[in-house]
């Protein structure tokens, strides 16, 4: 097949999940809390092992691959026991994974992070065995054997960027990743389906392979239940380890207790898993006869994708393939996720913790998931090429299951006790390294092949006391479960259970301040909601719950030390949390005095602004009202003095006296106008025509503008709006008299419509605001030109008071402009400021 339709298709495919990705990101959020979607994603338990080692297996051991699920069916048997129990206390304590349990049940510090290294290396063959599986796929339909590592790498690195864009956005693992979710789902989904039209397909053209089976005797056992103590013990061990693995591999903890949205889906998971499970194992059998009856020199492994070959189809084959991938793609970025979570919060926050850097957290979590996909791949060229898909599964399994004497038994039986979990945790582990891990690599040729014969006949790593005749995987299994076991018992009977940890209790302040530090405003903010009416004890765990959750369990106890202290004995605490109530409730006292004695000293000092503006209001009014009264007071004087005064001489005093009087009358006016705004006079609202209210105000300062020799120009459309007629001509008439005072020629009035709303313009040709004055000019008792400097600022307060705006344009001259809304949404009296 051409190589690159191949990686096309493998390209495109993983586009593809990308995309979903995104959409469970966005609007496909309502998919990912569907049962059906939770249900699938359990299926991230059926990988390449199931898609194409279980061919493999059946093609060469029959029946034997049956136990790797009917182990996970009668697990499900007691997820009403087990993990509603399980999800209870992941919500409560925000738990990431078994070893965030381990730590959380028996408080031991080696505990966690023993489980997390020990998982780390465990599933390296399991992820490897992913990688081998698209490897050898990828170069078999190329028609090439060598080299196996072809196209293992940059798929490697692939999924590692998809975990990361998918997984770690945020710092808490415990948050839920609705894009990750539907991924997974939706590739349980293609590998399903492909297997079953790979099934189908074949079925249909060749038809039923048993009955060829009997004229091939070498092939009838492979339909034959295993027989004797040996193979009963084979099968109920399989059974019994794959039942172990579904329950605690990270990824199956990850995607059914820290993905989990509803405790309720458990109840259609539980019938609707296994019964997917029988569907996509339905088609193993037949495939692996066929393929021993027509290829029986080819790899059982890869009779998925050359049945389909032989018989021509090679769409059929591309499917197969891409369904692989499929099963291997979903494994993989899950366990490299849930991984990266037990490093980070078991081996990395400690350390991070101690250089002072766990703000790199996140950043570390992201290249844990890197270099895992990076040890998997060592491990896949180390020691992958000398086993079957199936056995580099198992010796997972198999170091997976060492987490279940102390994980069971912790959650069912109080005599457990941390020394008794870890005796067993560490035996176990040596157990599986000398039966499993080491001869992997010794078969592999990376350590001396005597290796294999042990220092002694009943120390033969795969033989241990002179066991014969029982496959490697299960004798492992059943040597290193065995010893765990006792150790964990053994060693619990003959110890005392630790002591209950100490409780702590803190304030409130001094916990969120820690939230605030290391989980960000967010964590700080959910904090202070959930704690207001907690007293201290009960705020300290929750806290340590929040960290928990984001920096695993050990770091959070450490970090609250620096901010909590020890709680009283059970026989004082009534009295100190009465004590701290009061505590509290006179803090709160002292806070509100406080309050309040910042509150009247703001009055206060408003109280002497306003003091002082009065002050400045009645010295600007009394100096500016002294010098038309002045001028009044001599014209009329002169005019009582001098009766016989020529005609001419006594109209130009009348007129100067006239003039005097209107400066007069307009300052009144100004004072008045201030008054009413500092008052909160209501509006007088009505419908006001614009355009002839802008007329009329032209109208009136008409005689001035001639007296100047100043020109006035318009240019008004029609505009009726709901709002005060008289002040709107006060704001006019104010800037119009302030336009002729300060204009050479010409003074113009324009009123547009813009935005519903009616637009004032007033311009004038003179000097302008200077660059200085134009951030003081609409303040009070500012004059730049004589007056009382209340003039714009009025204009202001009354556009403001009838819900517009007012504001000063750029360009030459001075150019004012308001704007008037024509309904009125809320009325502002414009009193105060």
């Amino acid at each position: 097949m051409n190589p690159f339709l191949l990686l096309l298709s493998l390209f495109l495919y993983l586009g593809l999940l990308f995309l979903v990705a995104l959409l469970g990101e966005g609007r496909g959020r309502a998919w990912v809390q569907s049962p059906w979607a939770y249900t699938l994603s359990l299926a991230v338990y059926a990988t390449a092992w199931t898609f194409m080692g279980s061919v493999g297996r059946a093609a060469t051991e029959g029946a034997s691959f049956l136990p790797i699920y009917l182990g996970p069916t009668l697990a499900l048997l007691l997820w009403p026991f087990l993990h509603e129990r399980l999800l209870s206390l992941a919500r409560a304590h925000r738990l990431t994974s078994w070893a965030d349990f381990l730590y959380l049940r028996f408080g031991h510090s080696l505990l966690g992070p023993l489980a997390a290294a020990f998982l780390v290396v465990g599933l390296l063959p399991y992820l490897a065995l992913q990688l081998k599986a698209i490897a050898q796929a990828f170069l078999f339909l190329r028609g090439e054997e060598e080299p196996l590592a072809d196209i293992a790498l940059p798929t490697a690195l692939l999924l590692a960027l998809f975990a990361i864009l998918f997984g770690t956005r945020r710092l808490d693992p415990s948050e839920r990743h609705q894009g990750l979710v539907l991924a997974v789902a939706f590739e349980s989904f293609v590998k399903l389906i492909a297997l079953l039209l790979v099934g189908g397909v074949v079925l249909w053209q060749l038809g039923n392979p048993f009955p060829r089976v009997q004229g091939h005797p070498e092939l009838l056992p492979l339909l034959l239940p295993q027989e004797g103590l040996t193979g009963h013990l084979e099968w109920s061990s399989l059974v019994v380890l794959s039942g172990l693995a579904f329950l605690f591999l990270p990824r199956q903890f990850h995607v059914s207790v820290v993905e989990n949205t509803d405790p309720q889906h458990l109840r259609l998971a539980a019938w609707a898993f296994p019964l997917y499970l029988l569907l996509i194992n339905l088609p193993v059998l037949p495939l692996a006869l066929w393929g021993r009856l027509l290829l029986p020199q080819g790899n059982p492994d890869l009779y998925v994708l050359a049945l389909p070959l032989e018989l021509g189809n090679a769409p059929l084959a591309l499917l197969a393939f891409l369904g692989g991938v499929s099963a291997a793609t979903a494994m993989v970025v899950v366990e490299s996720l849930a991984l990266s979570i037990l490093i980070s919060n078991h081996l990395l926050s400690p350390l991070l913790l101690r250089f002072r850097a766990l703000g790199s957290l996140l950043l570390w979590r992201r290249i844990s998931i890197l270099g895992v996909m990076l040890l998997a791949y060592l491990y896949f060229r180390l020691a992958g090429e000398a086993y079957a898909l199936v056995a580099m599964g198992l010796i997972s399994f198999v170091a997976v299951a060492q987490l279940a004497p102390a994980g069971l038994l912790g959650l069912y039986w109080k005599g457990a006790t941390p020394q008794g979990a870890l005796a067993g945790l560490l035996g176990g582990i040596l157990l599986w390294a000398y039966t499993l891990f080491l001869p992997a690599l010794a078969r592999s040729g990376w350590l001396p092949a005597f290796f294999l014969e042990g220092p002694h006949p009943l120390l033969r790593p795969e033989g241990l006391l002179g066991i014969q005749g029982l496959d490697p995987v299960v004798h492992g299994f059943l040597a290193s479960l065995t010893v765990n076991l006792a150790l964990t018992l053994g060693v619990s009977l003959f110890t005392r259970r630790k002591a209950l940890q100490e409780e702590r209790t803190g304030e409130v302040e001094e916990l969120a301040a820690l939230l605030r530090r290391v989980l960000g405003p967010e964590a700080e903010e959910n904090f202070r909601r959930q704690a207001q009416a907690l007293p201290g004890r009960e705020a300290a765990g929750l806290a340590e719950t929040l960290l928990a959750g984001s920096v695993g369990p050990a770091t959070a106890k450490l970090l609250l030390l620096s901010v909590t202290r020890e709680a009283p004995p059970e026989a004082l605490r009534e009295e100190v949390e009465e004590a701290a109530r009061e505590s509290r409730e006179l803090r709160a006292y002292a806070q509100a005095l406080e309050e309040a004695r910042k509150e009247l000293a703001e009055a206060y000092e408003r109280l002497k602004a306003l003091d002082q503006a009065k002050d400045e209001l009645l010295a600007a009014v009394s100096h500016e009202l002294k010098t038309p009264l002045t001028a009044v007071r001599a014209l009329a004087e002169i005019l009582e003095a001098n009766p016989g005064l020529p005609e001419e001489e006594r109209g130009r005093y009348v007129s100067l006296l006239a003039k005097e009087t209107a400066r007069l009358s307009r300052l009144v006016e100004e004072v008045l106008a201030y008054t009413r705004l500092q008052a909160g006079v209501p509006l007088s609202r009505g419908p006001t025509d614009l355009r002839a209210l802008a007329e009329e105000a032209l109208a009136l300062v008409e005689p001035l503008a001639r007296e100047r020799g100043i020109a006035l120009e318009s240019q008004l459309v029609g505009v009726q709006a709901l709002t005060d007629r008289d002040r709107v001509l006060q704001v006019l008439l104010n800037l119009l008299h302030n336009a002729l005072r300060h204009a050479r020629s010409r003074v113009r009035l324009e009123l547009t419509l813009a935005n519903q709303e009616a637009l004032f313009r007033v311009f004038d040709d003179g000097p302008g605001v200077p660059p200085q004055a134009r951030t003081l000019v609409f303040e009070p008792f500012q004059s730049f030109s004589g007056g009382t400097g209340l003039g714009l600022f009025l204009a202001r307060r009354l556009v403001e008071s009838l819900g517009g705006r007012f504001f000063l344009e750029e360009g030459e001259g001075a150019a004012f402009a308001f704007t008037l809304p024509l309904e009125v949404e809320h009325e502002d009296s414009g009193g105060g400021r």
